[in-house]
């Protein structure tokens, strides 16, 4: 968006498009009976597309033996869609560099002036 940043911590959540698009987009499953989960789940493009693995290395204690995280968000009321306004969110409000603030002791919590 033109004029603003994902640093730009002054604008709520609520108020950026991408939050719009997205509750726009979850009001659609509730009238749309083509994505009732039970339709969702029959699609097995659509399920296939919503699984994802992460290979990452565990420490040294472990051997460095590869450790495999399985995610499968076939089962939730989702489409590929939905899981893209999703990241679009995550994006304009900055969620990765937040994490990683959280995750380095930044300041996170500036109301209540902690990590």
């Amino acid at each position: 968006e033109a004029g603003t940043t994902p640093k730009d911590r002054t604008m709520k959540l609520y108020e950026v498009p991408q939050f719009t698009a997205l509750q726009a987009a979850a009001a659609s499953f509730l009238t749309d009976d083509k994505l009732h989960l039970r339709n969702l789940c029959s699609d097995s493009s659509r399920c296939a597309g919503l699984v994802t693995a992460h290979n990452s290395p565990l420490s040294s204690t472990h051997d460095g033996k590869i450790r495999r995280m399985i995610l499968d968000y076939s089962r939730q009321q989702v489409t590929g869609e939905t899981m893209e306004l999703l990241y679009d969110l995550a994006d304009r409000i900055g969620f990765t560099e937040r994490r990683n603030d959280m995750r380095c002791g930044a300041t996170v919590n500036r109301t209540e002036g902690r990590a």
